[in-house]
């Protein structure tokens, strides 16, 4: 009795800690940081792109990139050693409009792991101080997605933080994964509104050059094959250079992985940099994943365990469904303004199902790492 009790007591304090990150997360619904679009001159930039046997892609994305509303931008395509028709498509483009600028990587440097030699390659040649980010199975959501995230450094900012959505899709998978995207942005983007940036999503961020230099670019973490944008946020953001831009019109949308090999193969390479966080990111995660898997364990040991006791068993009904409301509550105002309110109703299972996936690929990374980009 007295550890049945025990560990409802250990489920409840995990509840809380959990409830402190999720109550953090609405300050992504709060924020009044919203920057007003200068009136006087926008500055250029350069929209970068790298590819890697993405011929259809690009042809989607480069016409909707050239329809932004925006006066001065180069979109750089970088080409990384494709073998479609990647060259024919951006040749065609590059006669049609001079705003297109194409580079060919030619990999010879494999100490330089993954997308970041092809990044690396392609900020060197930009034509512009400011660098706008996506990938090629990206399309903007406005024709404003350029001016939305180029208005904070006019106000003196280094880094802008933008949300690379998922389009919905019918099925669990795909609920599964807007739905960890979106806790993600809560996490990422809540953390640098209260002043701790500590990482960005490649599909939708934005920096000045200076910032990658002064960084040494990527060669802290050269090795490993993820990283380009987390990891280099983690290292060089503040409070003070850091931007948040959450309004739709700025958001990227992308098609997502539509099977569960290739989202566990994304997922591998996205996790294998936590190891590389700033040490106050690893104990920030730490408590938050941590929290969330101790209280399942706790729940399920009752659940499996204990259910003869039916005072302990109504406490963990009870608990659960305390934090599913509590949750549901919280996260409502986030996901609407992340378009994935859809998702509400199946939080109770999505988040399970969700830490299941994580833990299996934790176990499959200890053993073997990812050293693929595409």
């Amino acid at each position: 009795m007295i550890l049945s009790w025990s560990l409802l007591l250990i489920a409840l304090g995990a509840a809380l800690i959990h409830a402190f990150f999720i109550a953090r997360m609405r300050s992504v619904t709060k924020s009044s940081a919203v920057y007003p679009e200068a009136d006087f001159s926008q500055p250029g930039i350069s929209v970068i792109v790298c590819a890697k046997n993405e011929a259809e892609r690009l042809d989607v994305l480069i016409p909707q990139i050239l329809n932004q509303n925006y006066p001065c931008f180069e979109l750089l395509i970088v080409d990384d050693h494709s073998s479609d028709r990647t060259q024919q498509v951006l040749t065609y483009w590059k006669k049609i409009d001079s705003r297109v600028q194409c580079v060919k990587f030619d990999r010879k440097n494999e100490a330089v792991q993954g997308k970041k030699a092809a990044l690396s390659y392609g900020i060197n040649r930009a034509k512009y101080e400011l660098l706008l980010l996506t990938d090629a199975d990206c399309t903007p959501g406005s024709e404003h997605w350029i001016s939305a995230m180029t208005t904070p450094f006019v106000y003196g900012k280094s880094i802008v933080l933008g949300y690379g959505a998922y389009l919905k899709q019918p099925g669990i998978l795909n609920a599964l994964i807007r739905f960890e995207t979106s806790l993600t942005a809560g996490l990422y983007l809540g953390q640098a509104l209260s002043g701790r940036p500590y990482m960005g999503v490649g599909r939708n961020l934005a920096y000045r050059k200076d910032f990658f230099y002064t960084q040494n670019g990527f060669k802290s973490h050269e090795h490993i094959p993820s990283g380009d944008d987390d990891l280099l946020i983690n290292h060089g953001a503040n409070a003070v250079d850091t931007a948040v831009v959450i309004e739709p019109k700025a958001f990227t949308w992308s098609a997502p992985k539509e099977s569960w090999w290739s989202l566990v193969r994304q997922k591998r390479r996205h996790q294998s940099t936590a190891h590389y966080y700033r040490k106050s990111t690893k104990l920030m995660l730490g408590l938050y994943s941590g929290s969330l898997m101790l209280f399942y364990t706790c729940v399920v040991t009752l659940g499996i365990l204990l259910a003869w006791n039916s005072a302990i068993f109504q406490a963990v009904l009870v608990l659960l469904f305390l934090r599913s409301a509590y949750l549901i509550g919280q996260m409502a105002s986030l996901f609407r303004r992340l378009q994935t309110a859809d998702l509400l109703p199946w939080i109770p299972l999505l988040e399970p199902l969700l830490i299941c996936l994580q833990l299996f690929i934790f176990v499959w990374n200890r053993f073997s790492k990812p050293i693929h980009w595409n």
